[in-house]
């Protein structure tokens, strides 16, 4: 493997990258910078979508993926095809309106910045949890939505989603009729004026009684085919993915039964307790053009339909989901379950034994707001241009602010108090701390950002005495500067050094703990992730406490041990390397360098990525062979039966697993990209700064690391945080406009065919309200003149009702109303409706 990525490196430095930067649609460049006063700015906005629960609402949040999907298909219809990325081949495809209209708002933008829109990483519970799983499915594989708007259009109703009733149980409840017909006249006469809902509620109620009245085999079967029908139109390769980049999905579920936690305690020794939270984990990378490594394949279209049944699970609504519930509609269907062991122990993490003792229930009742697998994630997540980074979540009934009248507050009924405590307490717990994380971590961004600009002209000094004046540097004088500037910072350090290398020590230990246990094979061995990790630990412990040296900063032990074992201290450096090539991308015209040439800053960027790909890769399974996993089973099964001899096979795994890494040859691998790759690509003054970067890491990762506490250095970058919700839209609002979802509990919409329809387009018109000002926020403050802003909301709302008119056929008024409503907001652009 080693081996093919040398020869691709040194067959791509005979390449000739230097060019004029090509701007898409015709803009000539030296126009557009003169126009400007600089060289426009390439940006990638990058998104962290968290999708809400709210049953019937599932309906608006699906309006808004739709959207979603749209603006990123968009942007890769642009940009991708220079890169020949996921965008290959949209140039033989015309663009469907809505997608046009926001290809034309990035086009208008392009001059001052060129955003490209990349989804990271999408979260959703419950409702949110099934539209966010389809449209995880649609980005990685660059597959349509359209089966899934008929899913909820069509089969989301009472009278599709209710099980079958058997004769006389009907029979029986018919008696009751006047009784509920009654009820719904004098109790809900206000809220319900519709026919078909009143009708379609006096049915519902007369369903089983303290039976769930919704259908799991219905809504597993209208998912498996609504999946099937993506793939009718999918190409293989193709993925809206960006070359070396990943997607991830999170779904939570709620484990009924849980599964017993043991926590080590003083006394007594440990305590148990049940664990009933699930975050299903789903990712795919696009590895190269054409190869993506996906978990939303059609051969896992199983395992996804499952999460999306078991996050939605709404108690009382829905029955328990269940694995043999699956398995028997997937048996009905004739269809096979290709990964399902894998799925049971990776993202269950129960053996098939296990697995007929639990059933889940709605994802909502544990976690409905999963902001911090989002947050944790995209932290980490690399760009390729200058980055801006939103978090944006999708809340369809935000709280109201309420004014205080004086009024004495009703304590609740009985009843009340039951249904808050199991549906609306725990579907409204507060992000308020995870947004205050957020807050703490962009304050630490900011402070790092300061700290690394602040060092940058003494490392620089430090390093520059190291390099040769006149000599081109070579691979190998660039691995003995890197070295030699290594052990500079190290002795300048003093006795902050102890700090710097326990941390180190301890992150590999844990990285380590986990490789091992994942490599043995043994039956439970997570649990004994500790244990592993401790015998680690003392066998540190002892190299450092025997080293000569009283820092520990030269000793040969230490030493060996890091360069053979320590992955993600060449991640970091890398990471650091790529930093300083996004700032490559600003241009001064006063600075006396050449304008940036940002085909070249990718393609170089993208070499990196590669090598960490390289890198990353030797954390995973696949990666060792037979002899590093039976010095794993062999330890952690002397571990888990008491044995003192455990602690001899550390040294044996160790050096098994530091010869397969081979983490030496990518080394001078590196040094070759820097030394050699990148001064055939970068202008000598880039090139320098560059590897003045690289090799003066050793100073900047002392001062990083204790304040990270993390494996991994990803870009400083502050995180902001949108939301799409009715209120927030404001082109279009009118007053007491509100979502038909939201009533009978939020299963209004349920009931009503025109109600989801209208839901459905409010999703959009939202959504696409929102993105156009997120799109501009990435952008910069007045990048636009206004006129232009609201030349392209209108086009974007009028494309949308078009896309809508012949499909939504029960709210013919609603939409010449939004019409009409688009065309007096925006009465200067009536004409661009022919345009569409």
């Amino acid at each position: 493997m080693i081996h093919i990525a040398r020869d691709t490196v040194l067959a791509e430095q005979s390449r000739k990258a230097v060019g004029r930067v090509r701007v898409d649609d015709g803009w000539d460049c030296k126009k557009v910078s003169d126009h400007f006063g600089g060289f426009m700015k390439e940006i990638e906005l990058r998104l962290g979508l968290v999708f809400y629960g709210g049953v019937s609402l599932a309906i608006y949040m699906h309006g808004v993926s739709r959207e979603m999907l749209n603006l990123v298909r968009a942007s890769g219809f642009r940009l991708d095809r220079k890169a020949g990325g996921a965008g290959e081949g949209a140039a033989e495809r015309d663009l469907p309106p809505v997608q046009s209209a926001y290809k034309e708002l990035l086009d208008i933008l392009s001059p001052v910045a060129d955003v490209r829109v990349v989804v990271d990483a999408i979260a959703g519970a419950s409702a949110g949890g099934v539209n966010g799983i389809m449209l995880a499915r649609a980005i990685a594989h660059d597959l349509p939505l359209d089966s899934h708007s008929r899913l909820w259009l069509e089969n989301a109703d009472v009278t599709r989603l209710a099980r079958p009733q058997s004769g006389i149980s009907r029979y029986l409840k018919i008696s009751v009729s006047p009784v509920l017909d009654r009820l719904i006249s004098s109790r809900l006469n206000k809220q319900i004026e519709s026919t078909e809902t009143r009708e379609k509620l006096r049915r519902f109620m007369q369903a089983r009684w303290f039976s769930p009245p919704f259908s799991g085999d219905r809504f597993i079967g209208w998912m498996l085919d609504a999946c099937k029908q993506m793939e009718e139109t999918a190409e293989p390769g193709r993925t809206l993915i960006p070359r070396g980049q990943t997607l991830d999905l999170f779904v939570t579920i709620t484990d009924y039964n849980g599964i017993k936690r043991r926590i080590h305690l003083d006394d007594p020794d440990y305590v148990e307790e049940w664990d009933h939270r699930r975050i299903l984990n789903f990712h795919a990378v696009h590895r190269a053009p054409g190869v993506v490594d996906s978990q939303f394949a059609a051969e896992n279209i199983p395992e996804l339909v499952f999460a999306a049944r078991a996050t939605s699970s709404f108690p009382g609504a829905f029955p328990p989901a269940t694995i043999a519930e699956m398995e028997r509609v997937l048996a009905r269907q004739h269809l096979a379950w290709p990964h399902r062991e894998a799925f049971l122990k990776r993202g269950l993490n129960l053996t098939p034994e296990a697995i007929g003792r639990h059933c889940f229930v709605d994802g909502s009742v544990v976690m409905n707001k999963p902001f911090a697998p989002v947050i944790k994630v995209i932290q980490d997540r690399p760009a390729t241009k200058e980055v801006a980074r939103r978090v944006i979540y999708i809340d369809p009934a935000p709280v109201e602010p309420v004014e205080a009248d004086g009024r004495h507050v009703e304590l609740p009924g009985f009843f009340r108090v039951i249904l808050a405590s199991l549906a609306h307490i725990p579907r409204n717990e507060p992000i308020g701390d995870d947004l205050k994380e957020l807050e703490q971590n962009n304050r630490r961004s900011r402070w790092l950002a300061q700290l690394i600009d602040a060092a940058g002209p003494m490392v620089e000094q430090a390093v520059k005495g190291l390099l040769p004046k006149r000599r081109t540097v070579t691979p190998e004088i660039l691995a003995k500067c890197r070295k030699d500037a290594t052990d500079a910072a190290f002795r300048q350090a003093g006795f902050a050094f102890l700090n710097y290398q326990s941390l180190k020590l301890h992150a590999l230990g844990e990285r380590l703990a986990g490789l091992t246990t994942r490599l043995s094979g043994v039956r439970d061995a997570r649990k004994l992730e500790e244990p592993v990790l401790a015998q680690l630990a003392r066998y540190f412990s002892t190299l450092t406490v025997e080293s000569k040296d009283l820092l520990g900063r030269n000793d040969p032990h230490v030493v060996a041990l890091l360069r053979g074992l320590d992955v993600d201290y060449r991640i970091r450096r890398l990471r650091f390397a790529i930093r300083k090539l996004n700032g490559f991308y600003q241009f001064d015209p006063g600075s006396g360098l050449p304008p940036p040439n940002t085909d070249v800053l990718d393609h170089m960027k993208g070499l990196l990525y590669d090598q960490i790909d390289h890198l990353s890769w030797r954390w995973t399974e696949p990666f060792f062979g037979s002899r590093c996993r039976d010095h794993a089973e062999r330890f952690v099964k002397d571990l888990a039966a008491g044995a003192e001899s455990a602690g001899d096979q550390v040294v044996p795994l160790l050096k098994c697993m530091s010869s397969m890494m081979g983490l030496a040859d990518l080394d001078r691998l590196q040094d070759e990209l820097f030394a050699e790759t990148a001064r055939g690509l970068l202008d000598k003054d880039r090139h320098a700064s560059l590897m003045r970067s690289y090799i003066g890491f050793g100073f900047y990762d002392l001062i990083t690391f204790p304040v990270l506490q993390r494996n991994d250095f990803s870009e400083v970058t502050e995180i902001l945080v949108d939301r799409i919700s009715p209120r927030d839209a404001e082109s279009l609002h009118t007053e007491n406009f509100d979502l038909k979802g939201k009533s009978l509990n939020s299963f209004g919409a349920f009931f009503n065919r025109g109600w989801r329809e209208h839901d459905y387009l409010w999703g959009r018109l939202n959504a696409a309200d929102r993105l156009v000002s997120i799109i501009l926020s990435a952008a910069g403050k007045g990048t636009l003149p206004q006129m232009q802003v609201n030349q392209a909301r209108a086009r974007i709302f009028l494309a949308i009702l078009e896309e809508e008119r012949d499909k939504l056929i029960e709210i013919p008024e609603e939409i010449a109303r939004v019409d009409d409503l688009v065309r007096s907001v925006y009465p200067d652009f009536a004409h661009v409706k022919e345009d569409v």
